[in-house]
């Protein structure tokens, strides 16, 4: 089965936000969608190891924000690379609060949606959200983001090899960027900023290492960049860009 033909069905992307004892929260995700007219209901679909998850689990209340073409990396790079639970994911970021409390992103965007939840489904690695529509609004005209989009105009393009003899691949354990070749001594990751000293090798087990002796594991897909947190899976696939648990490097 080639799982990349998952790749060519069009979603959309989106922040999905929530709201639990004075925290807000959000992550990245593509399956919103609308499920019955009467009564308006949506669904989402969220891994259960996404903080954001847990918070609606117990809340029952959730945002969307509809991404629209105009949002950059930073967007996916604040509220996809990194956790929840140990990051203030909406520290220098523009929002604004919905009358259920739960913020929504006003830039970049061309609506949002909240919901209620009303049914809770196990999908095993994810939860799916049934939700009764409570409140919407549309925010610009600028056309929603969809995932062939993000790949072809936002997502930045892999680090050309400088060495292809080298065989290396680096990974950086602030956001997840992957560089491939010999990593130069005073490199800078151009998503994140930080230095080479903040890189680990993907290939010699030395961010496993890293990971095993700082706590919860951490993992990040070498395609988008989506963090999962947790023992991961044999049989994961990215909710993000659909590829295998053979795609995810240790952090």
């Amino acid at each position: 089965m080639d799982i990349s033909a998952l790749n060519n069905i069009s979603y959309g992307l989106y922040v999905l936000t929530a709201a639990d004892n004075g925290k807000l929260n959000g992550c990245i995700i593509n399956t919103l969608a609308q499920v019955t007219s009467t009564p308006v209901r949506v669904s989402v679909t969220v891994n259960k190891a996404n903080y954001t998850c847990e918070m609606i689990k117990n809340t029952g209340s959730f945002n969307v924000s509809v991404l629209d073409e105009s949002a950059d990396f930073s967007v996916f790079r604040s509220f996809g690379f990194v956790s929840g639970r140990d990051t203030d994911k909406f520290a220098g970021v523009n929002y604004k609060l919905a009358e259920n409390g739960i913020p929504y992103l006003p830039d970049n965007c061309c609506a949002y949606v909240s919901g209620k939840v009303v049914e809770t489904i196990d999908l095993g690695t994810h939860y799916l959200f049934i939700a009764d529509l409570t409140a919407a609004e549309k925010l610009s005209d600028k056309p929603a983001m969809t995932y062939a989009y993000y790949h072809k105009n936002v997502k930045p393009r892999p680090e050309a090899k400088p060495s292809e003899a080298s065989g290396e691949r680096w990974i950086c354990n602030i956001c997840g960027y992957i560089y491939e070749g010999h990593l130069p001594d005073d490199f800078i990751c151009p998503l994140c900023k930080h230095g080479a000293a903040d890189f680990s090798r993907i290939d010699d087990g030395a961010a496993k290492d890293k990971q095993e002796n700082a706590g919860p594991e951490k993992w990040v897909c070498s395609v988008c960049g989506y963090v999962y947190e947790g023992s991961l899976p044999e049989g994961f696939v990215c909710p993000i860009c659909g590829v295998g648990a053979d795609q995810f490097a240790a952090l």
